[in-house]
């Protein structure tokens, strides 16, 4: 296995909610770290439209409210980020017309006035490996959110990302 493989994954389940009117279910997955022997639970959350919001965490983080702020410190992020983005592709095989969006968590070094130093590392990382042959890609600074919209399933790029923004927007308004 080379880092561009990234991890083995496995999916664990469809979680069903009716907590959120744009949430369908989330899928969830885990895989665990050959190098540093951590767990990581990922959690691919179905919106409308298609639209999927990936976030993952440390399993030794899972009661914590800040589990998706806190930093492993195991120095193996692209590999981690290669795996994350193998789990979006078999999302992809299961519904040939799924979209991604991503936020960059703050954690205690970042600063409100600018994104995420995990937003910054995301935009490097996904414009390597996603191409845009396949997915529009949108980056929207202020809210550290990435947005990938499916080139081959929505026909309004600019309209589907936009909705997915003032989605998002929308829901951290509910947490100010």
């Amino acid at each position: 296995m080379t880092m561009s493989d990234g991890y083995p994954f496995i999916f664990q389940m469809n979680d069903y909610s009716d907590a959120d009117d744009l949430l369908e279910y989330t899928m969830q997955y885990r895989f665990r770290s050959t190098k540093s022997h951590h767990t990581y639970i990922v959690r691919v959350e179905r919106y409308v439209e298609h639209a999927y919001c990936v976030k993952f965490f440390d399993k030794a983080n899972m009661l914590s409210e800040n589990k998706f702020s806190l930093r492993s410190d195991t120095f193996e992020p692209r590999t981690i980020l290669y795996t994350l983005f193998r789990i979006m592709l078999d999302v992809l095989k299961r519904d040939p017309a799924a979209s991604f969006f991503f936020i960059g968590a703050a954690d205690e070094k970042d600063t409100p006035e600018m994104s995420t130093r995990r937003f910054r590392f995301y935009v490097r990382f996904v414009a390597s490996v996603a191409r845009t042959t396949d997915f529009e890609h949108y980056r929207v600074a202020p809210l550290s959110l990435y947005v990938l919209v499916n080139r081959r399933s929505v026909s309004d790029l600019d309209g589907y990302a936009n909705r997915v923004i003032a989605n998002v927007q929308e829901a951290f308004s509910r947490y100010d």
